[in-house]
């Protein structure tokens, strides 16, 4: 089943088109990456989603509601698609679990005792646990990230969009990030992830998706796709990693 569908969709800054007549369904319990080189419209793919980027023209439809649509209630769908962020975009001022519950709280109107409860659940299966109580300003760029998977896991939602989460990171940390990811993989969730690691994109994802320019160039099988590209923009593309 798709759980999301791109129909025609343009996204433009001013006069540059950085997304051409995107039509792409997403189904649902699929791993899917989007690879391409940068300035290609890989990012604003993703946050066009949950609306973070407004779109031009087409429509975007999530578990068969319009995202685009002006009646749709966008924080009513948003609190369905968690997102996690290159710049980890954790409060700063408050502790890890803290930052864990207070969306939970806030948003999906949880009870603290039972958010608490579900972000230590989450914490425990990023390796964060034992780091519940220390301030975030006090962890290394790879244990924000953690922190901001576990965060996004503890808002139960049924999509969650990556984008570039490592390449904040020095390489150390790429992998054990990765690692996370990986595991989350193996749950059955729907993940979208816009990454340049390809080794990562290969062997976790069910499909990849190659933007070149804001258009989809090619797309399928992770594996179909990386060994045995169709096209020539895509195979120069590859041979650079």
């Amino acid at each position: 089943m798709n759980i999301i569908e791109f129909r025609n969709v343009t996204k433009a800054f001013d006069d540059v088109v950085v997304l051409d007549s995107i039509n792409y369904s997403f189904e649902e319990g699929t791993i899917t990456s989007i690879i391409g080189p940068s300035g290609s419209g890989k990012s604003t793919m993703l946050r066009c989603i949950n609306q973070l980027e407004s779109v031009n023209s087409g429509d975007i439809i999530f578990e068969g509601n319009s995202v685009v649509s002006k009646k749709t209630n966008i924080n009513k769908i948003r609190s369905k698609i968690g997102m996690v962020f290159q710049s980890f975009n954790l409060f700063g001022n408050m502790s890890v679990i803290e930052n864990c519950i207070i969306g939970q709280t806030k948003v999906l109107h949880r009870s603290k005792e039972e958010s608490r409860n579900i972000a230590l659940t989450f914490l425990e299966k990023v390796g964060m646990i034992d780091f519940r109580d220390r301030a975030v300003s006090k962890l290394s760029g790879g244990q924000k990230q953690r922190v901001a998977i576990a965060r996004t896991l503890s808002m139960n939602p049924d999509v969650i969009l990556f984008d570039e989460p490592t390449s904040a990171l020095d390489p150390e940390m790429v992998k054990e990030v990765l690692e996370v990811i990986r595991n989350i993989a193996q749950d059955g969730y729907t993940l979208i992830v816009v990454t340049h690691e390809m080794d990562f994109a290969k062997e976790v994802s069910n499909n990849v998706i190659f933007i070149d320019k804001g258009i989809i160039t090619e797309s399928g099988n992770s594996v179909e796709v990386f060994n045995n590209p169709q096209t020539k923009r895509l195979q120069e593309f590859l041979t650079k990693f």
